[in-house]
Order: structure tokens, then C-alpha cells, then sequence
């Protein structure tokens, strides 16, 4: 009997060592940060955007992995649960359409997203678990119409040729219309003499408005949502011989080539969006989520914690320097 009770003592003792084992396994996992970026595509740009959060991330001490959805639906949805099933903690998403957030959401299982890139519907953020962190959009296109209304302030009447990223995307919605709304509310008569997807290619956007050209309309200026687009649409002008220097030529992003272009004399201007203190800010969000915690306090952070907006920076000649080595 008392052998019985011993062996049952040692048995008992034996499984609260398994169970205290096993929770604190799965402490340490919960408590490890591991942040899975599931980006839009491969290639120059976001894999530069991978490359500064898998540097900021480990400066912080969290694990990071990356994965190339290539446009595709399907394939974000399937790499997204996969980092699910290897125990990711909190993901970054640059979904390939807004329209399948929902889905998105799904296929992480619970886990926080921190959205960057491209931009979800407000209604499909939640408070401190769905957030997106970027710049305000609408304000990259209200400070290229007050450049223009600056500098052609003389005019009544003003023909415009607008270069879009592609349909649909944050950064094309948020830019065209912060441009539209501010150039409206000037009261001057604005014709949009060209208006076209140029889908941030600079070789598409000079083919678009090589097109245009065969239509003999004036030009007063050429404003694109990204500096490639700009640059395409002055390329083509300069080619068909008009004299670029009575043309304005405004692009976002503050490019190397773009601020060059200003440097030049050519392009006039840009709106810088400060990549590193989005990404910065993407990678403390996320650690934050993946431990309950909010994001109040967290510069940018908007009051329904659902937002953390970076500011935009205008750039022309008068301080293009300071943004040439950014």
C-alpha cells in the first residue's frame, strides 16, 4: 500500500513537472516576438521596405520573416497561414487589394496586423489589434495643388495633366484627391486635359501622355502621384519638343531621381514620405499588439488607435539638399 501511494506521489509530481514545463514553453513563445511581412511583391521597392524592418525588428529583438505575395490573392492568403501555423505572433501586410482584408484577417487567426503599403477601409480597422501606418495621403496631393496654385496663381483657368498610380490603390486615391479637393476649393477653372493609370511606371506614364500629345492641347502642368510618373510624362514632352521650363512638373515620394531631377532645374516638386520613420513606427506598433499592449502615445497615433500617420514634407529647389542622401 505505502509503495502504492509513493508511486502515485512520484506519478502526480511527474505530470506538474510536464505541465510547468510545457507552460513555460509556451510563455516564452507568447512572450517572443515573431513578425511575419507578408509584402505585395517582389523587387526593388518592397524588398527595400523588407529589408529595413527585418533591420529594425532585430535591433528590437524579434524574430522576422518575409514573404512575396506577387500580386496574387491566393498566394497571401496561403503564406499568411502558414506563418500561423509556425507560431507568427503579429504580422505586417501590405494586402494585394484592399478588398480582401476581411480575408486577410481570417487567414491570420486572431493574430494583430500592422497594415502598411496599402491602405484597408477604416471599417475594416480595429482599435490596438487592425491598425495601418503610413502618411496621410490626401495631404501628398493638397501640397502639390498649393504648389500649383502658388505658382500659377495668375491664372483663371488651369490645364492639368494627371498621372495615377494603379486603380484602386491608397496611394492613388488619397493623392488624387487631395489634389482635386484643393484645387476646386481655389475657385479657379481647372481642366483635367489628361487624366490616366499610369501604375507608378515612368515608361507607361511617357507613353500615356505621348498619346495625349497627338490631341494639340496646352499644357500648364503635369502632376503625378509618384516622381517616376512625372519624370515619364517630362520625358515625353521634352522629346516632342516642348519647352519644359513653362511646364510644371510635380511628382510624391522625393525619389533619388526625382530630387536629382529638381537639382537639374526640371522636376519642381516632390512630397517626401519618410519610409524610415513609417517603418520604424510599423515594427514598435507591432511589438505592441503582439503583447496586448495600445499604441497610444505612440507619435502619429491617431485617437480611435486605429492610425499612425507619418507626416509628408514638401521638397523643391529651395531645400531638395537636405532630402538628397534620405
Amino acid at each position: 500500500m505505502r509503495k502504492r501511494i509513493v508511486g502515485m506521489i512520484i506519478f502526480i509530481a511527474a505530470i506538474i513537472i510536464v505541465l510547468t514545463d510545457g507552460c513555460q514553453k509556451k510563455a516564452t513563445n507568447k512572450d517572443g516576438t515573431s513578425i511575419y511581412y507578408s509584402a505585395i511583391e517582389s523587387g526593388d521597392y518592397y524588398e527595400g521596405w523588407a529589408n529595413q524592418l527585418e533591420e529594425a525588428a532585430k535591433q528590437r529583438g524579434f524574430t522576422f520573416q518575409v514573404g512575396y505575395a506577387e500580386n496574387s490573392i491566393e498566394t497571401q492568403d496561403a503564406q499568411i497561414k502558414k506563418a500561423v501555423s509556425e507560431d507568427c505572433s503579429v504580422f505586417l501586410c501590405g494586402p494585394v487589394s484592399s478588398d480582401i482584408v476581411t480575408e486577410i484577417k481570417v487567414a491570420a487567426d486572431s493574430a494583430p496586423i500592422v497594415f502598411i503599403n496599402n491602405a484597408p477601409s477604416e471599417k475594416q480597422l480595429e482599435k490596438d489589434r487592425y491598425i495601418y501606418v503610413a502618411s496621410d495621403e490626401v495631404m501628398a496631393g493638397q501640397y502639390q495643388a498649393e504648389y500649383i496654385l502658388e505658382h500659377l496663381g495668375q491664372k483663371e483657368e488651369i490645364n492639368v495633366v494627371l498621372l495615377k498610380g494603379p486603380k484602386g490603390a491608397s496611394g492613388t486615391v488619397g493623392r488624387t484627391e487631395g489634389l482635386k479637393q484643393t484645387l476646386k476649393a481655389s475657385g479657379k477653372t481647372i481642366h483635367y486635359v489628361f487624366e490616366d493609370y499610369a501604375d507608378w511606371n515612368e515608361d507607361k506614364a511617357k507613353e500615356l501622355v505621348k498619346m495625349f500629345l497627338k490631341t494639340g492641347r496646352s499644357v500648364d502642368c503635369v502632376v503625378a502621384n509618384n516622381d517616376d510618373m512625372a519624370l515619364g510624362g517630362m520625358s515625353a514632352l521634352e522629346e516632342a519638343g516642348y519647352d519644359i521650363d513653362s511646364i510644371l512638373f510635380l511628382g510624391v515620394d522625393a525619389s533619388t531621381n526625382g530630387c536629382q531631377s529638381i537639382l537639374d532645374g526640371k522636376m519642381d516638386f516632390t512630397v517626401y514620405q519618410a519610409m524610415s520613420d513609417q517603418i520604424v513606427a510599423a515594427v514598435e506598433a507591432a511589438g505592441k499588439l503582439a503583447a496586448g499592449e495600445s499604441i497610444k502615445g505612440m507619435e502619429g497615433a491617431t485617437e480611435d488607435g486605429k492610425y499612425i500617420l507619418i507626416p509628408f514634407e514638401k521638397v523643391d529647389i529651395s531645400n531638395v539638399a537636405n532630402y538628397t542622401n534620405s
